[in-house]
C-alpha cells in the first residue's frame, strides 16, 4: 500500500471512529476495535491521538465525542448563507403559523437541517439541527429536488435510492417526478405523512440568482396542516417567507 493510500485509510478510520460513537454513544477500546475490524494497537492509537487534539473525551474509561466538533459544526452552519440570514424569517413563520419551521438545505445528496423555530402549537419530530435525510420524502427536499437539473436529481437517487420510510413514501422514480413536476407548477411542494405518519408538510424552495440554495417548511400534525388550512392562508405565509429570505440573500 502506498503513502498516500495510507494516509487516505486513516482519514477513512477517523470518520468511522466519529460516525461509530455519534451512533453508540460512549464506547471502550475493545468494543470499537470489534466495530472496526482491527487491532488493539491500531483502534488505540487512533482513538488516544483523537483524545489528545480533543476531538474526543474520556466518560467513565470510555471515549466519546468531545465539544471541539460542535464548535465545527457550528462554524460550517453559520457560514451557510440561509442559516446567517434566515432566523428572523423562520421565527416569524412559526409565531404566525403556530407550527414548527424549518431552514434545510442541501449536501451530498442529503437534506441537512441547519435551524428551526417552534410556534404555540408547534410537534417536535425526530429531526435536529444537523441531521442528514433522504430528500425525496421530504417537503423541503422535494421542492430542492424540483429545481435541480435532472441529471443531478438522477446521481442523487442513483447514490442515496428511494429509502421508504412510511407506506406513503414515494417508491418508484416516475412517481418522483411526476411529484416534481406538480410542485414546480404549484410553486411549492407537500409531505403528506411521507417520512413521519401522522405528520404533514409544505416546503418551498430558496432560490437565488438561479441556484436553490436551500428551502424552508412548515411541519405539522395531519389533522391541522389540512388542505382546507393550506387554502385559507397557509401557502401564502410560506411563499411570502420563502420570498422574504429571497430578498434578504440576494442583498446580502
Amino acid at each position: 500500500m502506498t503513502n498516500d493510500a495510507v494516509k487516505l485509510r486513516s482519514i477513512q478510520r477517523v470518520s468511522e471512529i466519529i460516525e461509530l460513537l455519534q451512533e453508540h454513544g460512549p464506547m471502550g477500546t475493545t468494543e470499537i476495535t470489534e466495530s472496526l475490524d482491527v487491532p488493539t494497537s491500531t483502534a488505540h492509537d487512533y482513538l488516544s491521538t483523537l483524545y489528545d487534539l480533543e476531538y474526543l473525551i474520556k466518560v467513565n474509561g470510555k471515549y466519546d465525542l468531545g465539544l471541539r466538533l460542535l464548535d465545527h459544526g457550528i462554524g460550517a452552519r453559520n457560514r451557510h448563507p440561509i442559516a446567517r440570514e434566515g432566523k428572523s424569517t423562520i421565527e416569524q413563520l412559526a409565531n404566525t403559523t403556530g407550527e414548527a419551521v424549518w431552514l434545510v438545505t442541501e449536501e451530498h445528496g442529503q437534506a441537512v437541517y441547519l435551524d428551526y423555530a417552534l410556534g404555540e402549537y408547534a410537534v417536535q419530530t425526530h429531526a435536529r439541527i444537523g441531521t442528514r435525510s433522504h430528500l425525496h420524502y421530504l417537503a423541503s427536499g422535494k421542492s430542492i429536488l424540483a429545481h435541480l437539473p435532472r441529471e443531478r436529481v438522477e446521481q442523487i437517487l442513483d447514490h442515496r435510492g428511494l429509502q421508504q420510510q412510511t407506506s406513503r413514501t414515494v417508491d418508484s422514480r416516475e412517481a418522483l417526478f411526476e411529484e416534481l413536476e406538480a410542485t414546480r407548477e404549484r410553486n411549492y411542494a407537500l409531505n403528506d405523512q411521507e417520512n413521519v405518519r401522522g405528520a404533514r408538510a409544505i416546503g418551498k424552495a430558496i432560490i437565488v440568482d438561479g441556484d436553490v440554495v436551500g428551502a424552508i417548511s412548515v411541519v405539522g400534525p395531519a389533522n391541522r396542516l389540512t388542505d382546507q388550512q393550506l387554502e385559507n392562508g397557509l401557502v401564502d405565509r410560506v411563499l411570502g417567507a420563502a420570498n422574504e429570505l429571497e430578498l434578504k440573500l440576494s442583498q446580502a
